[in-house]
């Protein structure tokens, strides 16, 4: 998300960007079983089993598991798939279900919104359904996931307006992601909102959201980063990334998501060279990250 955290709960419209990597989830439905379980394998980007589990169907009992956290949330996720669809794994077969990450686990590029799409395409349900049922985010990553294309997204309860948006700018070479050494747990961050910003300042986070999705000058680009940085620092209460980490930077820097974690987008002076010498060395190029 470009622009739009925390405000997006509010109503503001958020504008969001499909990355190259995602998460891919492979279904094998085995033989009848009197006693049918599932079994789930989660590989990340290396090749390397990082999460497994055995689930017995149809009550979704959990037989093992290698990480109890990561098998709550997929428990959550597939109890709710099967009240919106109560035939899904209802066949009385084994299952196997292999995941593929295509990024780093710490990465904080939407492993639990690619999975909500890729569950609730398996189940044959809305994806939106499944996210708010079992989740309290906005589900705008749960929108790029599906459309995979740029978007202005916003809340309507189980029914999101999302328009669809091309955005090929000549500047993107100027981008750049760094990544800050920490994964922010968003849905904690969520939880931990309690700002109710006014209608003044969801409008504003709207109209900055616009801007930015059609602008194609790069030092407009810039101020409207700013803009919607400033603003939503005096709406948390909390200093700006710049302010906190990087005030003698002779650029931008952007909050993308919780604030404090994963990811900051910038652009300026020798960018690359400043967050290496800072000790970030997790930077990545905007065209190398974005579709």
């Amino acid at each position: 998300m470009v622009c739009g955290e925390y405000a997006v709960l509010n109503g503001a419209s958020a504008f969001a960007l499909p990355t190259k990597s995602g998460q891919s989830l492979n279904v094998e439905v085995l033989a009848p079983s009197d006693s049918p379980v599932l079994t789930w394998k989660a590989i990340n980007k290396n090749g390397e089993v990082w999460f497994q589990a055995k689930i017995a169907l149809p009550y979704f009992i959990v037989l093992e598991y290698t990480d109890q956290d990561i098998s709550i949330q997929l428990l959550r996720f597939l109890i709710n798939a099967k009240a919106l669809n109560p035939s899904f794994l209802s066949e009385g077969k084994d299952v196997q279900v292999i995941t593929n990450l295509e990024f780093d686990n710490d990465e904080g590029l939407g492993s639990s919104s690619t999975l909500t799409n890729n569950i609730a395409q398996w189940a044959k349900i809305n994806p939106f359904s499944l996210h708010f049922n079992a989740f309290k985010g906005s589900g705008f990553d749960v929108a790029v996931a599906q459309e995979g294309k740029p978007l202005l997204y916003t809340m309507n309860g189980s029914d999101p307006v999302i328009e669809i948006l091309e955005w090929n700018k000549t500047f993107r070479d100027k981008l750049y992601f760094v990544h800050l050494n920490k994964k922010q747990n968003s849905r904690q961050q969520i939880a931990n909102y309690r700002h109710n910003i006014g209608p003044a300042q969801v409008a504003q986070i709207t109209r900055i959201s616009k801007l930015i999705s059609i602008n194609d000058d790069y030092f407009e680009f810039c101020l409207l980063l700013e803009l919607a940085e400033n603003e939503m620092s005096q709406v948390l209460g909390l200093p700006s990334i710049k302010q906190e980490l990087f005030e003698d930077f002779k650029g931008t820097v952007k909050s993308l998501g919780a604030w404090g974690g994963d990811y900051v987008l910038a652009t300026g002076e020798d960018t690359m060279a400043y967050f290496q010498s800072k000790g970030y060395h997790r930077i990545i190029p905007f065209n190398d990250l974005i579709l």
